[in-house]
């Protein structure tokens, strides 16, 4: 009996991550909206002779950054990443099975490594109180905490992906988006 209910409670924490995963994407997509707005206003306001917008440039850096990272998660959940599988797909399934779980160990351990370096990075930063001089001024570790988070985002995912490609069919996965 308790053996059934570990994979069942797994399962679910599977599928709440994915919602939570979803979340994140429909973030990104604001943040991109946002940044459209940004400029769009800064146009806008230029055209119309009334100066510009002269935070606008660094709103949109900062929303495109931002997006990026808060989207990752969910593309890599999807399989919404552009992957070149010719040599998986051309070896027998069992070799290739294999090396999607080797992907994934690998993707834990950069991911993991990646978060702990911007974690890392962050920290020193705000010891040392550095802050971003354009033309908003803000410290500099706001920057590196989104990177840090969203990396053991990153990595949580690929141990989920681990899991799945572990306990799904011995044979590489069809991603959304396969250059194959």
């Amino acid at each position: 009996m308790a053996e059934d209910l570990a994979p069942a409670l797994l399962d679910r924490g599977d599928r709440a991550w994915g919602h939570l995963l979803a979340k994140f994407a429909l973030l990104a997509g604001a943040l991109v909206v946002l940044m459209v707005l940004v400029i769009c206003a800064d146009v806008l306001v230029r055209n119309l002779g009334l100066s510009n917008l002269p935070w606008a440039p660094e709103i949109a850096e900062y929303t495109l950054y931002l997006s990026t990272f808060f989207a990752a998660p969910w593309l890599l959940r999807v399989g919404g990443h552009v992957r070149m599988d010719m040599v998986l797909k051309a070896l027998p399934r069992p070799i290739g099975w294999a090396l999607e779980l080797l992907t994934d160990l690998f993707g834990i351990a950069a991911c993991a490594s990646l978060s702990l370096a911007s974690a890392n990075g962050a920290i020193a930063s705000a010891r040392q109180g550095s802050l971003v001089f354009k033309v908003l001024v803000f410290p500099e570790w706001w920057l590196l905490v989104p990177a840090s988070v969203m990396f053991a985002v990153l990595a949580i995912e690929f141990c989920w992906r681990l899991r799945r490609q572990w306990r799904g069919p011995r044979g590489v996965r069809e991603e959304a988006t396969s250059v194959a």
